[in-house]
């Protein structure tokens, strides 16, 4: 028992590790979804539910070798005479330790606000390099229920995708997702086509609520999601007292000037 605990508990653990590291560096979930994000052929929620199965197993094998090994661990807690003493002198450095993380976190402190600040900035690269739906589960949506949303005509983009070479199968009942599937591309990309094929106003195709986490986008990224001419968006913040970059972000600008960031949004879209 005690060696099969122990194998289970540094096998699971492993993989813990490693999925772990993968959710560190994994894009926001909208994005993921949107851009159909995978790693070594397995999507953001199948590497989430193996974290959380494994991870359960880990803590398991972890409570049996607690359960295993009482005695040795009550050692650890006794001093030179044998004494059951709780607050030794490893104890004190480990709960030291412990705090440390835990509270440095809250408030901010090196390193931990550090680490997670890079992870940060490897998912706003993410978001940079794959897009970022139009509006939440865009992925999800029937082709004319997207276009619907976003004020496109549905016929064109049909139209429009089978002359890009997707399958002649896709009509305006298929989901963004499936016709993204159906050649191998993002729904990103899909997006970009249909729109490709479209004379609309995109400011007003862009949605009227600002999508969840528009607050810690770029500029640059909003540009790329809807089409809009980065220059003349720019433009329109300057006409409206902000001074902002395709890097600045929504909060940024938000703080900086008294405002949220669905009044910045907002200001783009025209109203």
């Amino acid at each position: 028992m005690r060696k099969i605990t122990s194998l289970t508990g540094l096998l699971s653990f492993l993989i813990t590790l490693l999925t772990s590291v993968i959710l560190y560096v994994v894009p926001e979930g909208r994005v993921a979804y949107w851009a159909d994000w995978h790693l070594l052929g397995l999507t953001k929620t199948q590497w989430g539910d193996i974290h959380t199965t494994v991870g359960t197993l880990f803590l398991v094998a972890m409570f049996l070798h607690i359960w295993l090994n009482w005695k040795p661990l009550m050692a650890y807690m006794k001093n030179r005479a044998r004494e059951l003493v709780i607050l030794t002198v490893p104890m004190v450095i480990s709960l030291v330790l412990t705090l440390f993380v835990l509270v440095g976190t809250l408030l901010g402190l090196p390193p931990m606000q550090q680490l997670l600040d890079f992870s940060a900035e490897i998912k706003d690269e993410a978001t940079t390099t794959y897009g970022n739906p139009p509006y939440g589960h865009a992925e999800t949506s029937p082709l004319m229920k997207f276009c619907g949303f976003l004020g496109l005509d549905a016929a064109k983009a049909v139209e429009t995708l089978h002359a890009a070479g997707y399958d002649s199968t896709i009509n305006e009942q298929s989901l963004i997702k499936d016709i993204a599937r159906s050649k191998g591309v993002s729904p990103q990309q899909v997006y970009d086509t249909i729109r490709g094929g479209q004379d609309v106003d995109l400011y007003k195709g862009m949605p009227a609520v600002p999508p969840a986490g528009t607050g810690k986008l770029k500029v640059g990224d909003v540009c790329n999601t809807y089409g809009l001419d980065v220059d003349e968006v720019l433009a329109k913040l300057k006409a409206a007292g902000m001074d902002a970059t395709p890097e600045s972000s929504f909060k940024s600008l938000a703080e900086k000037h008294d405002s949220t960031p669905k009044d910045v949004y907002l200001i783009i879209k025209g109203k």
